[in-house]
């Protein structure tokens, strides 16, 4: 139930209770010079301000500040002379407030509320009164200013859409724009006001028969295969729902590892939607959505080149990799707890599943191991913190990559002459493993040596990976084998080949690998680097330089097919400045992956 709003509260005579800390009063003192202004020790703002700051400490204590008094404190300082000076402050309390569900009326506050009221929060939606992740929605079309969580937004939407349908008499058509539509709507008006056009009644749409919806079943998981072989869950059956009005709708959520994307196809309007799951209440206690907010892909009706551009967008969200979290400060569990759950729940219990030992038993093995334990401490600990274990092929063919191919071996030591070679080398390396990787089978560590250490392996150029080494390839040969076969040895002995495409996954979404070809999210780290590299001037490589940038994207997706002066100019960019734009190697904007930041309530 949302508390009422009164913006007269202070006028009332509200005692605020607990009297500010010294270090609220030092912290006020602090927020008020900063306009180089002498504050004196009598100026009441100084008190107003540590009054405000006293009640944004304790809003984030459980039991320690009424909404009452907390409304309070932000009236005192939005009637105060201080708000502007203290800067932020204002906005802090109007946070603290939507977290408890007490949001304005529209004509508080001169109806100007919205200015300092926080776009996007945690509170209780005004339509369905759960405790959600809101948006405010601003006050058009009759209606107010409201904070809605996503699900009740997409009603609102789905509701309106239908009043218009309905008196108008006019759907969407596949593919239409909404100028379009907009259009056709108002002629459609103009014509019932001049009585020349009734509102229709019948039916616009025929429901599909059961051969029907079941094409839309297959195109469907057609369009979300790049999500399925990422290890996203997708259903044994499809909820559907048919308007008459509108066409077919097909939805579903999508589970990997405690995340969730709810999924919707909309064959008559020729879209599929990726929405934020706000439904999620009574999964398990860490579920959260991967997404804050709908992402539109238009289709064109081709299915396999719509499926193209469904990965693309999903890659680019970094969907398609290792899901890397951080828990919001005030929930009921810190980000590395909530790893230690994770790991628990899907390596350990596999791995102990697998054995068929005791828990105790099964981690003071994998404490002891020389491998598998320096492994668990630095890469996964460390720098894979932050990773979550999810099971995704392609990451895992990175894992191998780095740490049987790249790192403790003798491949480093032997480092290639040139980093375009190096990179050329890397890829091949990648590409050797991914046909090996079987996210229910696991990995087939035979094939993996095989290819790893054949001395014919040959680059795409015809260059022979054994000759490149040289000298050093007997040594190569023997470290890359005795790392295979070590983390084969960990696969079969000790932990089993689920928890094993997990260790990997992780291994393979580290800082170290952020650049590397073969992640979901590669076809966007390179538009990133070329759009910037457009915008700032530099010229692209030929014969990019007459084919322009799409086309080099395009040809990136294989970045070993190209000449070595492209793939120079991706790695390092030579002709730009110190200052940038960068190539792979400096651009941290574009090869850092997006870390979702959640929020966890409980009862």
């Amino acid at each position: 139930m949302l508390a009422p709003f009164n913006a007269d509260v202070v006028a009332g005579g509200l005692v605020l209770v607990d009297e500010p800390t010294p270090e609220d009063f030092r912290e006020a003192r602090a927020l008020l010079t900063r306009w180089d202004r002498v504050v004196r020790d009598d100026d009441p703002d100084v008190r107003t301000v540590a009054l405000a700051v006293s009640a944004r400490r304790r809003s984030g204590l459980p039991g320690q500040i009424s909404d009452e008094e907390l409304r309070a404190a932000h009236d005192l300082l939005y009637h105060s002379p201080a708000r502007h000076r203290a800067s932020g402050l204002l906005e802090s309390l109007a946070e603290a407030l939507l977290a408890r569900g007490v949001v304005p009326a529209p004509a508080d506050y001169g109806g100007d509320w919205w200015l300092w009221w926080p776009k996007k929060g945690c509170g209780f939606c005004q339509r369905c009164g759960k405790e959600r992740s809101l948006t405010r929605y601003s006050n058009r079309w009759g209606k107010p200013y409201r904070y809605l969580c996503t699900r009740c937004r997409k009603q609102e939407l789905a509701d309106d859409e239908a009043y218009l349908n309905r008196i108008t008499g006019v759907v969407r058509e596949p593919g239409e724009s909404a100028e379009s539509l907009f259009m056709r709507r108002l002629q459609a008006l103009l014509a019932q006001a001049a009585g020349t056009q009734p509102v229709q009644g019948e039916p616009v749409v025929k429901e599909p028969d059961e051969a029907e919806w079941s094409g839309h079943v297959e195109r469907l998981e057609e369009l979300l295969r790049s999500l399925a072989w990422a290890g996203w869950e997708l259903p044994e059956a499809y909820d559907s729902e048919f308007d008459p009005e509108h066409g077919p709708l097909l939805f579903t959520t999508l589970w990997r590892t405690g995340a969730a994307i709810d999924v919707e196809y909309d064959p008559a309007v020729g879209e599929l939607r990726l929405l934020p799951c706000e439904d999620i209440t009574g999964e398990w206690d860490e579920a959260f959505s991967m997404l804050d907010e709908t992402i539109i892909v238009t289709l064109d009706g081709d299915v396999e080149r719509d499926a193209e551009t469904v990965a693309e967008r999903a890659g680019e969200l970094g969907l398609l990799d290792a899901t890397r979290i951080r828990v919001a400060e005030g929930s009921g569990v810190d980000t590395a707890e909530l790893l230690a759950e994770k790991y628990a729940e899907w390596i350990f219990q596999p791995a102990q599943q697998y054995r068929e030992i005791p828990m105790e038993d099964l981690l003071t093995e994998l404490n002891a191991d020389e491998v598998l334990a320096p492994y668990l401490r630095f890469v996964v600990f460390l720098t894979g913190s932050g990773v979550l274990p999810d099971l995704v092929p392609d990451a895992v063919a990175l894992g191998i990559a780095a740490w049987c191919w790249r790192n403790n071996t003798a491949v480093e030591a032997w480092h290639l002459p040139s980093d375009v070679l190096m990179a050329r080398v890397n890829i091949a390396a990648t590409r050797a493993v991914m046909p090996h990787v079987d996210p229910v089978e696991g990995v087939d560590w035979d094939a993996v040596e095989a290819a790893l250490t054949d001395p014919a392996w040959t680059l795409p150029t015809g260059a022979v990976v054994s000759e490149l080494f040289g000298e050093g390839w007997p040594e190569v040969r023997r470290t890359v084998a005795e790392q295979v076969r070590a983390w084969k040895r960990i696969d079969e002995e000790l932990v089993g080949p689920e928890a094993t495409l997990r260790l990997l996954t992780i291994g393979g979404s580290t800082d170290y690998t952020r650049h590397w070809w073969g992640q979901g999210r590669w076809t966007a780290i390179c538009r990133r680097i070329v759009t910037d590299a457009v915008q700032a001037g530099i010229p692209l490589p030929q014969p990019y330089d007459s084919r322009g940038p799409e086309a080099l994207v395009k040809d990136l997706a294989d970045p070993d097919l190209l000449d070595d002066h492209v793939l120079e100019w991706l790695i390092d960019m030579p002709d730009a400045g110190v200052g940038g734009p960068h190539g792979l190697r400096l651009h941290r904007e574009a090869t850092t992956p997006p870390v979702r930041t959640v929020c966890f309530y409980y009862d």
